[in-house]
């Protein structure tokens, strides 16, 4: 699956190899698909650590700014400043997981479902009441819709001055 932790910036190979030759990839992080990871420090070896780990398939990517928050009954968190959600591709198999979870509560009151189907509207809702939380306590979401949002008007501008 890969890395996937939320706090960390992936770079591209191409930035991996920029960084290397301006001096500037110590400190970045060799990046593992158990979510763990390891600091570049300044005598890395170039090809034992870097080019090894990639040849692996492995990855690299960057710390972002994190802030310290607090869910409605008090529990600490800590989020990445600006949560790009955009970042996460398709979240299909998070709203399959999420309707195991709705399934297990239907269980847990005699309840069954008729077919074999998530009822999506029920996932979209339990989804939303989760982003509400998160947002309440001040996760700063990033959706990705906005940009697009933003070039389709810029588009239909464009459009609109050659007719």
């Amino acid at each position: 699956m890969g890395y996937t932790w939320l706090g960390m910036q992936k770079l591209t190979w191409e930035e991996v190899l920029q960084r290397h030759e301006k001096g500037e990839l110590a400190g970045c992080f060799r990046l593992y698909d158990d979510n763990s990871e390891a600091m570049i420090d300044r005598g890395y070896d170039f090809a034992g650590d870097i080019l090894a780990h990639h040849k692996k398939g492995g990855e690299f990517g960057e710390d972002i700014d994190t802030v310290d928050l607090e869910l409605a009954d008090g529990k600490k968190i800590t989020a990445p400043a600006v949560v790009d959600v955009s970042a996460l591709g398709c979240m299909d198999e998070l709203e399959y997981e999420l309707w195991h979870v709705i399934e297990d509560y239907m269980v847990q009151f005699g309840i069954r479902t008729q077919d074999d189907e998530p009822d999506w509207a029920t996932v979209k809702a339990v989804q939303e009441s989760i982003l509400t939380a998160f947002t309440d306590a001040g996760v700063n979401f990033k959706f990705g819709y906005e940009e697009r949002v933003a070039q389709a008007i810029k588009q239909a501008r464009k459009d609109g001055e050659k007719v």
